[in-house]
């Protein structure tokens, strides 16, 4: 099973590599070169050495003819080395690439779904040690044999033309190696397997203190992640030093293997040569070959390691890769360019991942163009829900939602997300500057257009007063940033979409009043010629909403307009009473406590 695993990522890789191929014939082409210039001197040792050993004393000439000759064999061989060298390194480096985008592009068009039940660190990981390892083994477990194996192969032959007795000797010990290099190499697959896990779990750890560490230093828990960080290091400690004691042992134990061998071919050597069956000259020739062959046996047990760590890094990779993606688009999906009746949601059943009990069931709920509808409901009534539907963040269990009598299954799913603007509590924002984030989505939107939207959203005024104005770096998540002004920006944003659907999800409950004001103003030119679905948020926009639903338990138990609702003396009422508090009757101003989530 393994090995049929070991086969699969091969053929992924050489698929990966063909594009490239005259890079590899270039590459092989050099790697000969090295080879034969590599392994003749061993060859052409027998030569000299019977020469002087058996009198006949050449001119000096010739001496420095041997000289010559050996610096333009080593030229050649550097030259040929360095040609296999760089088109090896420039192998590599495309495949990273390649790989490197290929699992970035398939994991931004991924669901929400796998990204809700996987960790960030873990993904980063992926990225980063993963890819750094798998670097590492094309470059030393990969290349490395393909250079000293076909030496290998060439030295031991010039080993057996010298003396076929010593070669058989040597033979006797090859396998030995062997045998210990396949078992050094599988314990350290293990080690690596469990390092890598150990890597991506400390990753994410960091990643969710980082990003939390206001709550963190609130709370007054950085002892406690202290202590929590110092597990997952030392666990990653751990599984390092596993890794590195294999290495470290597996080193000795190939050189003892090696030392026997010499030792028993010299004793050998001794006694062919004073019986007459070889020369000085063969005897010098072989071991020269064999101390030369020593280290391509040497090398492969590190190969082995390396090539072991990178299956292992590269088949995390590829078990990203090989995520399907929950949203399936259908080949024969329509293209929606606009928006002209009616959003419709029959929902059935909508099961979250993992989970039993249905998050909305029998839920339905028709909105006709232009018209403003809002969810409002306690905490899990699946009111968020909803709104993560229409745009097809998630495919519903049973039932159906359509727009314009269309299932969202069979339209084009760029162009269905294109149709919607999305407004939320939690403001995501980019560590680049303002223009860019305003006019993400839309990045050849003219600077009148930005500047127009800029202005609707109440923005323009204190974006003028930053230090480069539009073009100022705004940090990351807008961290330099005050809230309302996130959420302005993001309003902004939603303008420049120009979507005729709206999606406002808690959009203004995390703010102050002033920042609120200064929002909802913008929220309210945003909503304007706009289908508009509005999770509840500011009691104004509730009011002048041409219906509100009432949700409890993924259903719909009320709907109506605000005195209709406040009339009947049902749900809505009571979340009146309880979560909903007029702070001033002069402005308007009223805000949803805390206590109504989405």
């Amino acid at each position: 099973m393994k090995d049929e695993q070991s086969r699969h990522i091969a053929w992924r890789l050489y698929d990966l590599i063909a594009p490239l191929k005259g890079w590899v014939f270039f590459s092989i082409a050099c790697m000969v070169g090295y080879n034969i210039f590599t392994a003749a001197p061993a060859y052409y040792a027998k030569d000299i050495v019977d020469t002087i050993a058996y009198g006949d004393n050449p001119e000096l000439t010739q001496y420095f003819l041997v000289g010559l000759g050996m610096m333009i064999v080593f030229a050649l061989k550097g030259l040929f080395f360095f040609g296999h060298n760089y088109s090896v390194g420039h192998l590599v480096q495309s495949l990273i690439v390649k790989l490197r985008q290929q699992l970035f592009d398939h994991l931004v068009n991924l669901s929400l779904t796998f990204f809700n039940r996987s960790k960030t660190g873990d993904l980063i990981s992926r990225f980063t040690n993963d890819l750094h390892v798998f670097q590492n083994m094309l470059q030393v477990g990969v290349t490395g044999p393909f250079r000293d194996i076909p030496q290998f192969f060439l030295l031991l032959g010039i080993m057996f033309y010298r003396s076929w007795q010593l070669a058989l000797v040597t033979m006797i010990i090859i396998p030995v190696a062997i045998f210990f290099i396949q078992i050094f190499g599988q314990r350290n697959k293990i080690a690596v397997s469990k390092r890598q896990i150990s890597f991506g779990d400390l990753s994410s750890l960091l990643v969710e203190t980082i990003s939390g560490v206001r709550v963190v230093k609130a709370f007054g828990m950085e002892k406690y992640e202290s202590q929590r960080f110092k597990k997952a290091n030392d666990d990653l400690y751990k599984n390092h030093m596993r890794s590195i004691m294999i290495d470290s042992y597996s080193y000795p134990v190939i050189e003892i293997i090696g030392a026997a061998a010499g030792a028993g071919i010299v004793a050998y050597g001794g006694y062919l040569i004073i019986n007459g069956l070889i020369t000085a000259g063969d005897f010098t020739s072989f071991v020269i070959s064999f101390f030369m062959l020593n280290e391509p046996v040497k090398k492969l047990n590190g190969f082995n390691l390396k090539l072991q760590e990178g299956f292992a890094a590269v088949h995390r990779i590829f078990n990203i890769l090989d995520v399907k993606d929950d949203i399936v688009i259908s080949p024969g999906a329509l293209k929606i360019t606009e928006f002209k009746q009616e959003i419709n949601l029959n929902i059935k059943a909508f099961h979250y991942p993992d989970q039993d009990e249905p998050a909305v069931k029998d839920f339905r709920l028709t909105v006709e163009k232009g018209e403003a509808v809002a969810l409002v409901g306690s905490s899990g009534a699946g009111k968020t829900t909803i709104a993560n539907l229409i745009p097809r963040f998630y495919d519903i269990t049973r039932g159906e939602v359509s727009i314009d009598g269309h299932d969202l299954r069979d339209l084009e799913l760029g162009s269905l997300r294109k149709l919607i603007a999305i407004v939320t509590q939690d403001t995501i924002l980019f560590n680049d500057t303002i223009a860019s984030n305003i006019t993400y989505g839309q990045p050849d939107c003219s600077k009148e257009k930005m500047y127009a939207a800029a202005q609707a959203a109440n923005a323009h005024k204190f974006i003028s007063a930053q230090p480069q104005g539009y073009e100022t770096i705004i940090g990351e998540k807008g961290a330099r940033l005050s809230g309302g002004q996130r959420q302005r920006l993001s309003i902004a944003r939603a303008l420049v979409k120009d979507a005729p659907i709206l999606i406002l999800d808690e959009a203004t409950s995390a703010l102050d009043s002033e920042s609120e004001i200064e929002v909802q103003q913008a929220i309210e030119h945003l909503m304007e010629n706009r289908t508009t679905i509005v999770i509840a948020h500011r009691l104004s926009t509730i009011r002048n909403a041409d219906r509100i639903c009432v949700m409890e338990n993924g259903e719909i138990v009320e709907h109506g307009t605000n005195d209709d609702l406040l009339a009947n003396g049902g749900r809505y009422q009571q979340l009146y009473e309880m979560q909903f508090q007029d702070n001033s009757n002069e402005t308007g101003s009223v805000e949803l406590k805390a206590q109504i989530e989405c």
